[in-house]
């Protein structure tokens, strides 16, 4: 895949999981606003509630989570053999961002699960990230605030 269609991509897979976050967070800000919260400690407060208790898709391209959750495999083979690695998470492709890297041990803890079932590793990680649900948004609170929430503040002023 090229660069160009790996970002279009990658634009589109963000989009996904914006409205599934809106689609959470939305409901959550009303009802908080109904009870009396001040709007703007009610936007955060929905947010870090959306964050930790939505279940969200993983949304991630395939063939990102086929590499990565090889690469985490592969580490996590060599450490169970006493063999030491120092591969760090920049060699194995995987992000600096800390929730991001917890993303990619959860999905690959899942591809293992299945891989234990007897499953190959493609189809276990085409399973976890078409059928299965994270444990919750991988996003901070103040990504969530500045990149996702100002659409929802537009339309909390109507």
């Amino acid at each position: 895949m090229n660069d160009m269609q790996s970002t279009i991509e990658q634009r589109e897979l963000c989009q996904q999981r914006d409205k599934e976050f809106l689609a959470l967070y939305c409901p959550t800000l009303d009802a908080l606003i109904e009870k009396g919260v001040p709007e703007s400690k009610a936007r955060r407060a929905a947010a870090e509630f959306t964050i930790a208790n939505g279940h969200p898709h993983y949304h991630v391209n395939h063939e990102r989570a086929y590499r990565c959750v090889c690469h985490l495999l592969a580490a996590q083979e060599k450490r169970g053999c006493g063999a030491r690695t120092y591969r760090t998470g920049a060699e194995m492709g995987l992000p600096k961002n800390r929730l991001r890297r917890q993303m990619w041990y959860e999905i690959t803890q899942r591809v293992s699960s299945l891989m234990s079932q007897g499953m190959s590793v493609e189809s276990a990680i085409d399973h976890v990230l078409t059928h299965c649900r994270a444990s919750r948004f991988f996003l901070s609170p103040a990504t969530a605030m500045t990149k996702i929430c100002p659409q929802a503040r537009i339309r909390a002023m109507r």
